[in-house]
Order: structure tokens, then sequence, then C-alpha cells
């Protein structure tokens, strides 16, 4: 099992898209549902009797329509362990998917993943995860126009930099089955970062997985469009160091200040010395605005993009964790 994590806006769409046109792997949109229905797996897995009616759940789950799987969902074989159960029936939708695409394996980019390979490799011990990283003030200059996500430099340099620590520590205790790449080099050399990250994942490279401008466009979700409006441009730099130009100085101070550490533990340059004189008053400002337009942005995703097809999973992700997600 393959997985490709990381903060948001870190370059993993572009990553999945390369992988996706490889010979080996299919790498559908977004799953979520892996975390969606962990307390499952912590359960020790569906109870007797029970079995089908969690394929059942995971093949409706909004998400995996998205997919648009062909058939009904499969029948659990008999006889499995709950734990092996489980694991059948959230591997079901990849496998039809990775079917339904002429591949023979699948891998999975989903962002959010990056705080949960502790997880994941209970569920699967074998997994490999590349965990993409990408320049905090970069992510944050791209997050502005996102419907989800922090709001000011106070809150982005916060929720990134929790991120950067979560993919360090998972490579810290499992170096084996993580890799950390950070999309500045695989935008620079994409001939040299590609076929590493392949090999580490154990499938083989072709040259022509970076011609993302032949990328069939329906493989990104057709209401997510607007937020890839380069992606089929092709892998490049352009994207690379724009907060230098677009980031106030304030801003970057601020950055520095809370994700400095981060920035430098990954070999970015943490500019200036960061801020020091952001009073309580500021700070609460900074915490109401950026949570007043987190909550404007998130019925403005869920409710109004999305018309409601995701709302009971995502207000459950926000009661689990209101800072994560």
């Amino acid at each position: 099992m393959r997985f490709v994590v990381g903060n948001d806006r870190s370059g993993t769409t572009m990553l999945r898209l390369v992988l996706d046109r490889g010979p080996d792997l299919a790498v559908p949109p977004e799953s979520m549902f892996l975390t969606d229905f962990a307390d499952v797996f912590e359960r020790g897995g569906p109870a007797p009797g029970e079995e089908q009616a969690l394929v059942q759940q995971v093949w409706e789950h909004p998400k995996v329509l998205l997919w648009e799987l062909p058939g009904p969902a499969p029948a659990v074989p008999a006889g499995l362990a709950p734990a092996d159960a489980y694991r059948f029936a959230i591997e079901a939708p990849y496998a039809a998917y990775a079917a339904k695409h002429g591949k023979p394996g699948w891998a999975d980019k989903t962002p959010h993943y990056v705080h949960h390979v502790d997880h994941l490799l209970r569920v699967w011990p074998g997994a490999r995860f590349v965990v993409l990283v990408r320049d905090g003030r970069d992510v944050a200059i791209s997050l502005r126009r996102m419907p989800f996500g922090p709001n000011n430099a106070w809150a982005a340099a916060q929720w990134w930099a929790r991120g950067i620590r979560a993919g360090l520590d998972a490579q810290a205790a499992h170096p084996e089955s993580v890799l950390t790449v950070r999309y500045e080099d695989v935008a620079t050399d994409p001939a040299g970062a590609i076929p590493r990250i392949c090999a580490f994942l154990g499938v083989r490279y072709d040259a022509d997985m970076l011609a993302l401008e032949k990328v069939d466009r329906s493989k990104i979700v057709a209401d997510q469009a607007s937020w890839f409006p380069t992606i089929f441009e092709g892998i490049g730099t352009s994207a690379v160091g724009r907060w230098r130009d677009e980031m106030s100085q304030r801003d970057q101070r601020i950055f520095a200040a809370l994700a400095g550490d981060e920035l430098r533990a990954h070999g970015y340059d943490a500019g200036p010395g960061g801020v020091t004189d952001i009073s309580p008053l500021q700070e609460r400002w900074f915490q109401l605005q950026n949570e007043t337009l987190r909550n404007v942005n998130f019925l403005r995703l869920r409710v109004v993009q999305e018309r409601g097809r995701e709302l009971r999973f995502a207000l459950a992700r926000r009661l689990r964790d209101p800072i994560k997600r």
C-alpha cells in the first residue's frame, strides 16, 4: 500500500497525477474514509454479521461515489477474521478503481493522512508513505484562494508547522516506511526526483509520467477544477518562492516566529528574525479572524459547493479534531 501525504497545497495532487500516469498504480482523488471509519478498526474490526454492512458503507461514502466505480459493492469472503474483514472493506474501492483503469495496483493521495501514519501502518504494516513538503509561506499564499485551511499568516504558520512535525515524527519512527521529499526538488528536477520516489514505492518509472499536459482532466473532481488552474501546464518552478513577492514583510516575520524551526528543518531560509511583539490582543484578533473565515469557508465548501454531499463526515472530523480539519 502506498500513500502520498503532507500539508494541503504542497504538490500532492501533482504527484498523484504523475504516479497515476505510470504503468503500475491507479491513484484516485482523496479518500478521507480511512479515518472516517478508523474507529471500526480500533475496536478490532466489524462485529460478526456486520462485515457486509461495512463494505456497503464504505462503497457509498461520498468520496468513493466521486470515483464512479462500476457495479455493486463486492461480497465479503466467508471466514475472514474481523481485522481482515475491515481491511477487505476499505481496500475494495481501491481495487475496483485500479481494475477500472486497468492497473495492477493502487495508491492513495490524501494529505490529511500525514497525521495518521501510525494508524495506517497498523492497518497495513508494509505500507509506504511519501511525505511531500513545500515551503510553508508558499503554502500559505496558495491557501488564500481555497475554501479550506488557515486564513492568515499567524494561523497558517501554526497549521503548517503541525503538519511538518507530524511528517518528521513519522520519518523518525518509521524510516524504512517514510520518504520525505521537497516539492521544490520535484519542481526543479522532476526527472531526478520522480524515479527516486518510484523506486521507494516499488513501482516502475516511465519518463512519460512527467507529461502532466497529457493527463485526462476528468481525473480532477469537477467542482475542484478551479483549485488547480495550472496543473495541466506541466511540472515547473513558477510557483516556487512566490512568498517573497506576495507575502508582506510583517507576515513573513510572523510566519518565521511561529514556524522558523520547521522551515529550517527542511532547509528553507527562514528569512529575517521573527516578529516577537505580537500582543495578546493581536493574537485574539488573528484567532477570531481565522475562525470566522474558517466557518464561512466551511459552509461555502460543504453546503454551497458540495451541496451537502460530505457534510456529515466533515462535521464529524471537525468534532474529532477542530484544529486539523
